[in-house]
């Protein structure tokens, strides 16, 4: 077996590596002085727009303008999306750099590992330094438009939580585009024995970054659900007079939000550094540069699909808070104007776990001796019964019955063991033909919608032994047709999105193990894949935000503050798209113009100063 080690005539690996670090130390920090300039000039110039947005809070009855374009609502979703997607990548970013540089700094005497960690980390740092700027100037616009369009509710909401926008988060800011650059310019500096010292530079960004995030949700997540009032008060006059800033900020779904756009940003981070090693690849020139970037879009869409695994079920919490703060909110979302919504997002969730499993099956087919690689039958069985097992056990006990999760364990537990007595198994190219399948089969059980079918076309025109409307009784349940429509459908076709990943990772684990991977060699369409897969992830991520935002129907706050404004109305879903796709084709070619600027100018320069990769044996010193 062979791997890609940092090798070459007439001097040993750790030579080499010692040479790169060398030669590189200069070439990377001059470049963006102006940039980074550019970058704490915006931050400051957000912080002060931060102290006049305060100011102006203060003053009385400010007058309301129209934007003229679109209208105010249209101007704010714009510039608020935009704001929100360069943040999710600053901060979900650097949780994928610092994993990257103590994987590299744990690889000790493997230095074909440590220089691939190392360069992965440092090349998306880079793009992280950049789009940093993008995100306090999105955000000083921000605070600007809204300002002009609707001066009386960001005063009115300015005055309630003045502590986290006048003080709080400014400092917060500050802190974070300190240590930020701290962490970038110090890079080469604290290398070899000061090593730990730069990843706890890197750790500190990210708890800096996510405590930002939390302080920002609180603010967030009262616009949608307020405190519920004290006994004996009104919710205006408990949250005017009695309500302190912490009860305000410790609403329902404060920490349901932190959790959900955590993992969201994570995604988000992953498959952005899919996309900027699908480009690099494209732009290669040379075998070594191309199995580097092949094996960085591999990170990046494991990092990306491995937090998507988790996503559905942070969103599901959410759901269920903002459904338990007010049970009105449920059916508006599900089954009333934001329907049609929920199956777009359908659609957009089956599309990523298709074209992630899609990503997966082309990177198998890279694996000399992936033909050898079967998998047992009962493993093929349980995928496939997984979606009407679960369907049916969770609509006889329904989440969070205890019994909702002790069977699926159990069966799930009973099919493994089976596989281990039966000697029967399938090829890994059939495992992966029935797992797209039953990709497709989720799919369409989470977009099935409520009376799919006409209620007489199931019902029965003679004697037979058929229920009435299509039902069939097996003794413990009644099953029909109505069911695909239901919760615990739903439910059970997220399940098996995500049980069919996990199988396919398995799968490829388990071909990596057993055979030989060859960096660079990969089906050149999965490239598109990876672009295809950042764009569906901030489309989706667009989509979900409306939803939480029209949540609120026709109140600025909900329950607290009416909007009455003319543009107080559910927009379509076609609308709502168009606008989207406007802010994630503005925010791709913003994304796509940085990759170019940081990674692709003076590339030739730094790729002739590094040491060559060459394939050499595993056990070559």
């Amino acid at each position: 077996m062979k791997i890609w080690r940092l090798k070459a005539p007439g001097g040993s690996s750790a030579a080499r590596w010692m040479q790169w670090r060398t030669n590189t130390s200069g070439l990377r920090m001059p470049r963006f002085a102006v940039s980074s300039g550019v970058t704490a000039a915006f931050a400051v110039t957000l912080i002060l727009l931060l102290g006049v947005a305060a100011a102006y809070a203060q003053l009385p009855e400010p007058k309301a303008h129209t934007f003229p374009l679109g209208g105010n609502r249209a101007a704010v979703w714009v510039v608020a999306q935009l704001h929100i997607l360069f943040a999710a990548f600053i901060l979900g970013a650097p949780i994928f750099i610092v994993v990257s540089e103590i994987l590299g700094w744990l690889s000790g005497e493997n230095y074909a590992a440590r220089y691939r960690y190392e360069r992965l980390a440092k090349e998306v740092t880079k793009v992280t330094v950049i789009l940093y700027s993008m995100t306090a100037l999105t955000g000083g616009l921000f605070i600007f438009v809204l300002l002009a369009t609707y001066p009386q509710f960001t005063a009115w909401l300015i005055n309630h939580f003045f502590a986290v926008f006048a003080i709080i988060y400014p400092l917060l800011f500050i802190a974070e585009t300190i240590i930020l650059y701290l962490y970038w310019y110090t890079w080469d500096a604290l290398q070899g024995p000061k090593k730990g010292r730069h990843i706890a530079l890197g750790a500190l960004l990210n708890i800096v970054g996510l405590v930002t995030l939390f302080v920002i949700d609180g603010p967030t997540s009262f616009m949608n659900t307020p405190v519920k009032s004290a006994e004996g008060l009104d919710l205006k006059t408990f949250i005017e007079t009695t309500a302190t800033l912490w009860d305000k900020m410790d609403n329902y779904t404060w920490w349901p939000l932190n959790i959900h756009r955590t993992v969201g940003n994570v995604v988000f981070g992953g498959f952005i550094a899919g996309l900027i090693a699908a480009y690099m690849y494209l732009a290669s020139k040379t075998d070594e540069d191309r199995a580097f970037y092949d094996w960085f879009g591999f990170v990046g869409n494991m990092i990306g699909v491995g937090a998507l695994l988790v996503l559905p079920f942070a969103g599901y919490l959410l759901a269920y808070e903002l459904c338990d703060y007010d049970a009105s909110i449920c059916p508006y979302m599900m089954a009333d104007q934001l329907s049609m919504f929920f199956e777009m997002q359908g659609a957009m969730v089956g599309l990523i776990f298709l074209a992630s499993n899609y990503y997966i099956w082309l990177s198998m087919k890279r694996i000399e001796g992936i033909e050898r690689i079967r998998m047992s039958l009962a493993t093929l069985l349980l995928m496939v019964s997984v979606p009407v097992v679960f369907m049916m056990v969770w609509t006889k006990f329904p989440i969070p019955d205890k019994m909702a999760f002790i069977i699926p364990a159990v069966y799930v537990g009973a099919w493994l063991l089976i596989g281990k007595i039966i000697p029967w198994t399938v090829s890994s190219q059939t495992m992966v033909k029935v797992a797209f399948l039953m990709v497709i089969i989720g799919n369409a059980i989470w977009m099935t919608p409520h009376a799919f079918v006409a209620t007489q076309a199931l019902a029965p025109d003679d004697g037979s032994l058929s229920l009435p409307h299509g039902e069939v009784s097996l003794g413990f349940i009644t099953i029909s047709w109505d069911m695909l429509a239901l919760m615990p459908a739903k439910n059970a076709a997220a399940f098996t999105l995500v049980f069919v990943t996990i199988i396919n990772y398995i799968m490829y684990n388990r071909a990596l193990r057993n055979g030989r991977i060859i960096w660079g060699k990969i089906d050149f369409v999965s490239q598109f894949v990876l672009v295809f897969l950042a764009f569906s992830a901030i489309w989706t991520m667009g989509l979900m935000g409306v939803v939480r935002e029209l949540t609120r129907k026709y109140f600025h706050v909900f329950n607290l503050q009416y909007d009455f404004t003319p543009e107080s109305f559910t927009p379509t879903l076609a609308y709502s798209s168009w606008l989207i796709t406007g802010i994630t084709v503005t925010f791709y070619i913003i994304v796509s113009f940085a990759i170019v600027l940081t990674l692709r100018t003076g590339k030739d320069k730094a790729v002739a100063e590094v040491p060559k990769a060459v394939p050499v044996p595993a056990g070559a010193k």
